[in-house]
């Protein structure tokens, strides 16, 4: 694994750059930041017409005289499309069928897909949108998002196991004869893995790839991406439910020993906690770090990262539900949304007592499903999906729901992974810019050995062809190090290096800068050491943009921490930087500072942002309050690791540890409660 020293010399000339980075930051008076540019879209809008727990359609999948049922999980796409299976015909009758449904966000159907036997698998969608799931036929189906058969795969037995969807498109799934089979994206065969009994559960993958899975051999594995074994644990009775994964790698799963499990990386206990009653259900993990879990006996527990108690729903004191066998959700304001054999949709407070209760035509044991613009999906015996309203939408911390987020595809991208080569590849910031104190500043570091060619582009009239009516007229660009102006340009057409600017502009897929137009570029080779550039003008204020791309270079070398500061202001004028990984996965540490920049002589800094990442209009990630995490003794080493200035215990400062497959995605920060501030957004490779 690389150190520090490794990166660059030595830890004390890193930590240097950082300081001399920083300090050109805090000294920028910058100002209101948006985003233009690819990624950089915002977030689902928002179903807000009803109340919180109301119920907005109930969707039949087959008529009351035809036996069937629903237990698997509905899946939400990007565009609001629901997928949900079926089961069709009387279990222990010859006449069995299945079926994979689409419907709109309305509740209308859209198209619907017949299968030989049942699907109690849950769809997995993965990144291109295609479809996953597993019948009792013994395949393993791959559909496209019109619902056309891709591919099947048949297995060994019959797949009741939702599948996983790793990064870079591989599948994983258990089978009813105890393998564990791994797939490439075109359904061919990687790997089987065997156990000794039926694999009911859905597997998950951590940041580096490794499979967890539970068996009905009362035996839990860790598998190598490469399908070895790494580890096993074995509990006291059967495994039917799926792992969550939190950020410092602690694997919880509960098995019909009565127990939840918090089993180390390493495979080592950490901790069990007895329950009166088996635990079939799997578990979820709130912001905080703490375990939320459901049993047979009809209750549901709250249990923190010690192992102690929390609460319990009903109270000890209480009468206990009916059998619990769905998998909770937790929202983003910390509430708890479960089926029962109740008959009904429970939604808890953060603390565990009731909040809302909706009634639903049957026994409900699919998981809870809650998608980005709140509403929630459950599937109950009655053959029916179910829709209500939420007012808070989907949280997207470590593992909120069953398979970690709405596209159930189970891939933990909270935490660090070893020895990622993935890139930082380039920064897109956009904000409204001048002179003096209204100067635009992105910081940026590269280090390694030997250098990196960026371009540099200060944009501000060819905003105007995208629809920016108050574009800056006439922005300056300056490339600075150490205080210093290294380069600079003003009209980008108006230097020997135009027409490389238009190359490389092309190369990276930049969009073009307009003939004659007034913005700014520069292409510049960087040797290791901290760089800011700056944005302005000599009269006037308008919007303008920053991009940096790395173009190439020596191998050797990198971009290795981006950073930007700006005013967060209430509602939409959230902070936003875009950025691009390259080539491979990357672990990335990302934080959003505020109140930590007032010990930096920052007026006005940030009382309490919010960091959340998005993948296009998708939220992937979000923190507030890093020191609350479950991970945050993991959190404090890495910024110590990265070279990144401390955040005091108990800061109300954001922060991430990601690791991200190749694409674009943005970093937003915003105010708790549609506070303002100013704010900063940084970006560090993790070694």
């Amino acid at each position: 694994m690389r150190t520090l020293s490794s990166i660059n010399g030595s830890p004390s000339a890193l930590f240097a750059h950082r300081r001399s980075l920083l300090r050109s930051l805090i000294r920028g008076g910058l100002q209101v930041l948006t985003i233009l540019g690819a990624g950089a879209l915002l977030p689902a809008t928002r179903l807000s017409a009803q109340a919180d727990g109301s119920a907005r359609w109930a969707y039949s999948a087959l008529p009351s005289s035809t036996a069937g049922s629903i237990v698997s999980a509905a899946s939400v796409a990007p565009d609001g499309t629901v997928y949900f299976g079926l089961e069709i015909g009387a279990a222990g009758t010859t006449n069995t069928r299945g079926r994979i449904i689409a419907v709109t966000r309305e509740g209308a159907t859209k198209w619907t897909y017949d299968t030989p036997d049942w699907v109690d698998s849950t769809p997995a969608i993965g990144p291109d949108g295609a479809i996953y799931f597993g019948c009792w036929d013994s395949r393993l189906y791959a559909l496209n998002p019109d619902g056309t058969l891709r591919w099947s795969f048949r297995a060994g037995g019959f797949v009741s196991s939702s599948p996983a969807v790793g990064a870079n498109g591989e599948i994983y799934f258990g089978c009813g004869n105890g393998n564990v089979y791994a797939l490439n994206p075109d359904g061919t065969q990687k790997w089987v893995f065997p156990t000794l009994y039926w694999v009911d559960t859905q597997p998950a993958i951590g940041p580096d790839g490794t499979i967890y899975v539970g068996s009905l051999d009362n035996t839990f594995y860790a598998i190598n991406p490469s399908g070895s074994l790494k580890w096993f644990y074995t509990a006291g009775n059967d495994i039917t439910s799926s792992p969550a994964l939190a950020a410092d790698g602690t694997v919880y799963f509960g098995s019909r020993d009565q127990k939840l499990h918090a089993v180390a990386p390493d495979g080592r206990a950490r901790w069990t906690f007895a329950t009166p009653d088996t635990i079939e259900s799997s578990p979820v993990l709130a912001a905080d770090g703490s375990v939320v879990f459901a049993t047979t006996g009809g209750r549901v527990y709250c249990v923190r990262t010690d192992g102690t108690e929390k609460w319990r729903y009903p109270a000890a004191a209480q009468p206990s539900l009916g059998a619990i066998y769905s998998t909770p959700a937790i929202r983003s304001d910390g509430s708890i949304v479960f089926g029962s054999s109740d008959d009904a949709l429970i939604a808890l407070k953060a603390d565990g007592t009731l909040l809302w209760r909706a009634p639903l035509g049957d026994w409900a044991d699919a998981p809870v499903c809650v998608a980005t613009d709140g509403s929630i999906y459950i599937g109950a015996l009655d053959k029916k999906l179910y829709a209500f309203a939420g007012t808070p939408p989907a949280s997207a911390t470590d593992w909120p729901q069953f398979g970690r987020d709405h596209r159930h595809a189970a891939q933990q991208i909270i935490g660090a992974a070893p020895g990622t080569t993935g890139r930082l590849a380039n920064l897109s910031v956009r904000a409204l810019a001048g002179a003096g104190p209204n100067t635009l500043i992105v910081g940026l570091v590269s280090a390694g050995s030997g250098s990196r060619t960026l371009l540099i582009r200060g944009i501000g009239p060819t905003l105007a062809n995208y629809g920016v009516s108050d574009a800056l007229a006439d922005p300056q660009l300056t490339l600075n190090s150490a205080g210093a102006v290294i380069e600079s340009n003003d009209d980008w057409e108006k230097q020997p290096g135009a027409a490389r600017v238009t190359a490389l502009a092309s190369a990276v897929g930049a969009f073009p800068l307009a003939a004659r137009a007034a913005d700014s570029a520069l292409v510049s080779t960087l040797a290791p050491g901290a760089y800011t550039a700056h944005v302005s003008a000599t009269a006037g204020l308008g919007i303008a943009m920053i991009e940096a791309y790395d173009t190439g270079g020596q191998a050797t070398a990198r971009l290795m921490n981006i950073s930007t500061r700006s005013q967060v202001r209430a509602g939409s004028g959230a902070l936003i930087a875009g950025f691009v990984v390259s080539e491979s996965s990357r672990t990335l540490l990302v934080r959003g500072i505020g109140p930590t920049l007032g010990d930096f002589a920052v007026p006005g800094a940030l009382a309490n942002p919010r960091l959340r990442i998005y993948r296009g209009s998708e939220l992937i990630a979000e923190n507030d309050d890093w020191s609350a995490s479950g991970s945050a003794g993991v959190m404090a080493a890495a910024h110590a690791r990265v070279g990144a200035f401390s955040l005091p215990a108990g800061s109300l400062d954001a922060s991430l540890l990601l690791t991200l497959p190749p694409g674009v995605y943005t970093a937003h920060v915003s105010g708790i409660n549609e506070s303002a501030g100013e704010a900063m957004i940084e970006l560090y490779e993790f070694p």
